[in-house]
């Protein structure tokens, strides 16, 4: 009996030997939890102290020409640079900071940090492939925090501001207004009671004009 215990003993242990190394792999490559999305229409919270308090939308993430990672929103959403920035839904840790607060016409900019975040270019219904102008008449949509997909019409033009009844509510603020894939405005303001009357949606093009003027972060924005 014995010459035929020995062989099922060796191979009790040997299995138990790569049951136990599977184990202590498996605990040793545990899958990381997945990084939050980032792109058209995300929700976010800046913070800081009460007065630095916004809950906002972003228009679109991309590349400056320092080669940052940095997303497009209102300026009325980025009171101060600096702020850390938190998305909605991942309140835990700080994706990025503030860097920039434009109020005339209404564009801003966040620095997000790439190991914290998965950028990406469609999100909502809406995809950002490139940035261009609006002109009256264009069928338009857009997307945000507070309402989701409305989509509309180019109504009419207010200095640089484009007018639209893709109409918005609080929270929508930064959200992209898009022509197919093009990013034509960044929500910034309803006209009078939001989803009664136009919404302004700052232009584009003339806010990435200015940031190229400025060298500040978010000059030369490509969308990823």
């Amino acid at each position: 009996m014995k010459p035929r215990r020995r062989p099922l003993l060796r191979l009790i242990g040997v299995l138990a030997g790569l049951v136990l190394a599977g184990t202590t792999m498996s605990a040793g490559t545990a899958a990381a939890a997945p990084l939050p999305v980032v792109g058209p229409g995300t929700g976010f919270v800046t913070t800081g102290g009460l007065d630095d308090l916004t809950l906002c939308s972003i228009a679109a993430v991309g590349y400056d020409d320092a080669g940052r990672l940095v997303a497009l929103t209102a300026g009325h959403c980025v009171l101060r640079a600096g702020l850390p920035v938190t998305l909605v839904g991942s309140p835990s840790a700080p994706v990025g900071t503030t860097a920039v607060g434009h109020w005339g016409p209404d564009y801003g900019v966040i620095v997000l940090d790439p190991a914290a975040v998965t950028p990406v270019s469609s999100l909502g219904g809406i995809t950002v492939t490139d940035i261009g102008p609006g002109a009256v008449g264009q069928p338009v949509c857009k997307t945000g925090l507070g309402s989701g997909l409305t989509c509309g019409r180019i109504t009419e033009t207010r200095g640089s501001d484009l007018m639209s009844d893709a109409l918005t509510v609080w929270g929508d603020s930064g959200g992209p207004l898009v022509v197919g894939t093009t990013l034509v405005g960044i929500a910034s303001h309803a006209s009078g009671a939001p989803l009664v009357t136009p919404t302004a949606y700052a232009s584009a093009v003339e806010s990435l004009r200015l940031l190229g003027v400025s060298g500040a972060p978010g000059a030369g924005f490509r969308p990823v």
